[in-house]
């Protein structure tokens, strides 16, 4: 065969693989539109000036789009992020080294997530890479805030509904020293559903700081499905595949932002109770799982206790 045939056949077979997504692009159209952000109609934002935030992720996506929403109510913004070559959630000694650095803090605002696609990546502390990013390095993070006597007056977790799917054992973490979460077959293993158990992990944590951070108000935050830097982990052929999708369905870092915003600075969501869920704005019943205040200070105690065999606490 020629090479003119060769290259024929070869646009042929990437127009026959764009095709069902481009067909999908009026449906995920009509979705984005059903789903764009509907905060309440009137709402108060705080005057920030002089009030510092702790951020994490913020250096991308929707941790980036929700810090300039919040300098520009005049609050200063301490931000750490791999990027930023300041903090690394995934290495207990990045996170000490980071808090060092802070001197005062009103707001916490934990954005970095990731989603490791390689089932088995650990970190260096020999944690499951994703566990150690989304909960461990955030629970070590808050542990050394208190520790230096700093109270925030609210922290407020990105988190997700994929939360309502996950799957969390503290007995299992613990016996596999945090390398695994619970006893899901490894046939059943995705990375989206261990994603999903770490945005369990980060529910269950908003339920123990509750009760340990009574002072504190501590909120968690929807911001429903968006279209960041969370798919750079995915292969190549599957980001290609899904872009068109993705773009056109999924909400920017900005409009999801909005409702992170609401709960960091809002009057409306100072008046509610700690350990809020909120999703735009409005209030949510988080997974009953996540709420079992006995089994997420079970998770608390065992998260503890890693840090702290690395001698990290």
């Amino acid at each position: 065969m020629s090479s003119r045939g060769r290259t024929a056949i070869r646009r042929l077979g990437l127009a026959v693989v764009g095709l069902p997504p481009l067909l999908a692009l009026p449906a995920a159209a009509i979705y984005r539109e059903k789903h764009r952000p509907k905060l309440p109609k009137e709402y108060t934002l705080q005057d920030l000036r002089g009030k510092t935030v702790v951020a994490t992720g913020a250096s991308s996506g929707i941790g980036r789009a929700t810090v300039s929403k919040l300098r520009d109510l005049g609050a200063n913004v301490q931000s750490g992020s791999r990027s930023e070559g300041n903090l690394d959630l995934a290495d207990l000694s990045s996170v000490k080294e980071f808090v060092k650095s802070i001197e005062k803090c009103d707001v916490v605002l934990a954005c970095a997530a990731e989603i490791c696609t390689k089932k088995g990546e650990t970190s260096v502390d020999g944690f499951d890479k994703t566990f150690a990013t989304n909960h461990i390095g955030l629970q070590a993070l808050l542990v050394e805030i208190e520790k230096k006597n700093i109270h925030p007056s609210r922290v407020v977790i990105v988190g997700s509904k994929l939360e309502r799917n996950g799957l969390v054992d503290p007995d299992i973490v613990k016996k596999e020293n945090g390398t695994r979460l619970n006893d899901r077959p490894d046939e059943q293993y995705t990375a989206v559903k261990h994603y999903s158990d770490t945005k369990l992990c980060n529910q269950m944590l908003t339920t123990s700081l509750v009760e340990r951070w009574p002072e504190t108000k501590v909120f968690s935050v929807s911001p429903g499905m968006v279209d960041t830097d969370l798919w750079r982990n995915f292969p190549a052929w599957f980001q290609i595949l899904t872009w068109p999708v993705r773009k056109v369905a999924l909400r920017t870092s900005e409009d999801a932002a909005l409702g992170v915003l609401y709960a960091c600075a809002s009057e409306e969501a100072g008046e509610q109770k700690s350990g809020t869920f909120f999703v735009d704005g409005s209030v949510e019943l988080a997974s009953e799982d996540s709420r079992d205040a006995e089994k997420a200070g079970r998770l608390w105690k065992v998260v503890e206790d890693l840090i702290r065999e690395r001698g990290q606490m």
